[in-house]
């Protein structure tokens, strides 16, 4: 927000002296992959994948501009399950100046004094204790078979320079009006084979196959140390490419770090990722 000089009046901050006024509300919501489910159609190997539950830790949320100057922030984290129907409310920031500011971030990080968004006590009590920033269960079914997965995440990431390319960086406050920006979940990015292509597709073959490598065996349940057994050189060479990631070794570390993608900024908007 630039600085405007008049009569020795200076106009800083947050207040604009000719812009207006206007309101941001940010929602949350985890569209209709995590909601209803990811179609068998969507994947190369005829998986189809429904969420029971997908439970983010969201906070930190910044209304800014690239001078650095901050219109509005909440840093409290809260525990949203985006596979209750939504959009939900995240946070309402009013009276901001009604002007563009094109640097918009938010975070989901493993907050251990998160509350409740719109999720149950005990699911935020558990994620609170566990350490964890995302927390997902469902199935996966092809045919006649399916196999469950609980998988929590202490990953923490927060999502920078925020943007839509068909509605622009950050967020436009309205003079006198509201606008509601969107950051969505995106719950198919657990599936797909890379990490930098933007022609990665979804699979589950390699990861179904993860519960025959454990211990107990073959149980219905893929859990993630079962994933962390799985050593990505062992799977076809044109599937799980990392771009050269040397920390990703096994199909754990791949799916981890897959998770640091789910955050995105109303609908297929993008956000720089940095891991913390």
């Amino acid at each position: 927000m630039k600085q405007h000089w008049l009569m020795g009046v200076s106009c800083l901050a947050l207040v604009a002296c000719s812009s207006g006024q206007g309101n941001v509300t940010f929602t949350t919501y985890g569209e209709d992959f995590i909601e209803k489910q990811i179609p068998a159609s969507a994947f190369e190997d005829g998986w189809s994948v429904k969420y029971d539950k997908f439970l983010v830790k969201l906070g930190e949320v910044k209304v800014a501009n690239h001078e650095g100057e901050i219109a509005a922030e909440q840093t409290a984290a809260k525990v949203y399950d985006v596979h209750r129907p939504g959009p939900v409310d995240v946070a309402t920031f009013n009276d901001l100046a009604s002007e563009e500011w094109d640097a918009v971030s938010y975070a989901i990080a493993p907050v251990a004094d998160a509350t409740a968004g719109n999720a149950d006590a005990e699911d935020v009590t558990r994620m609170n204790t566990e350490g964890w920033s995302i927390y997902v269960e469902g199935s996966a079914t092809k045919g006649a078979v399916t196999k469950r997965f609980h998988w929590g995440f202490a990953t923490n990431t927060l999502y920078e320079h925020c943007e839509n390319e068909d509605i622009g960086n950050g967020v436009t406050v309205p003079k006198g009006g509201t606008e509601t920006v969107q950051l969505t979940i995106h719950g198919d990015h657990l599936f797909f084979d890379d990490l930098q292509s933007s022609d990665a597709k979804m699979r589950f073959d390699a990861i179904a196959g993860a519960d025959s490598v454990g211990i107990v065996g073959p149980d219905g349940e893929i859990t993630l140390d079962e994933l962390g057994l799985v050593d990505l050189t062992s799977l076809p060479s044109n599937q799980y490419g990392t771009g050269g990631a040397g920390s990703v070794r096994t199909l754990r570390d791949f799916v981890t770090a897959l998770v640091r993608t789910v955050g995105h900024y109303r609908g297929e908007g993008e956000c720089s990722p940095r891991v913390r």
